[in-house]
């Protein structure tokens, strides 16, 4: 993946006033990446954090503990709030915390959303939804941003939260691993098919 195009599938996932679908959210960020980067152009394999927030980059820079870099990324732009943790093939630690799945690791880049929780919780249980929702629309803007740029995307749903805190250094529950998600070319399956809409009730009608 060209470098400007990953800068621009990050910039997407920033919150601005009348883009949807980040405006729905009435909120402040709450969710930010871990990222892990593998083939992206003139950008350095390793482990990386995109903070959607100032609070939140302080936050996790508190409860990440003291053993990551935390350098700025040479033709990033700065408002897009992306660090080097680590420099580094991290291909072995994104597929083991992605449920040893390959796909997390021969993208271009793969991301856990790590979310506020304890914080988020302490408004109340219903709060629990809302970090989902964050982490829905990001999704969706995931998706589209990498196939508008001729790439694909495809969130993870089973993934080893406490391996990803580990990995990360988080020792409590400030912050949960609330998804998954990764980005490269596409591989068709040719076992998927693609049926027309209410296909079935046509055949039930002969």
């Amino acid at each position: 993946m060209p470098a400007e195009a990953f800068f621009a599938v990050l910039d997407a996932c920033l919150p601005r006033p009348l883009v949807p679908p980040l405006d729905a959210l009435p909120w402040l960020p709450r969710v930010h990446f871990a990222l892990f980067v593998h083939r992206v152009q003139g950008i350095a394999r390793g482990l990386y954090l995109m903070a959607r927030s100032e609070a939140g980059e302080e936050a996790l820079r508190e409860h990440m503990g003291a053993r990551w870099a935390w350098s700025p990324v040479p033709g990033c732009p700065q408002h897009i709030g992306l660090s080097l943790l680590m420099a580094g093939d991290v291909s072995q630690e994104a597929r083991i915390v992605s449920c040893h799945q390959d796909i997390a690791a021969d993208s271009a880049f793969s991301l856990g959303m790590i979310a506020r929780y304890e914080e988020t919780l302490a408004e109340g249980p219903w709060a629990y939804r809302h970090l989902f929702w964050e982490a829905g629309a990001l999704g969706q803007v995931l998706y589209l941003e990498s196939e508008a740029r001729g790439f694909r995307g495809t969130g993870i749903g089973c993934y080893f939260d406490d391996e990803v805190h580990r990995f990360l250094g988080l020792r409590d529950e400030t912050f949960q691993s609330l998804y998954h998600f990764t980005v490269g070319g596409p591989l068709d399956d040719p076992r998927l098919t693609t049926l027309p809409p209410y296909g079935h009730l046509r055949r039930l009608r002969r």
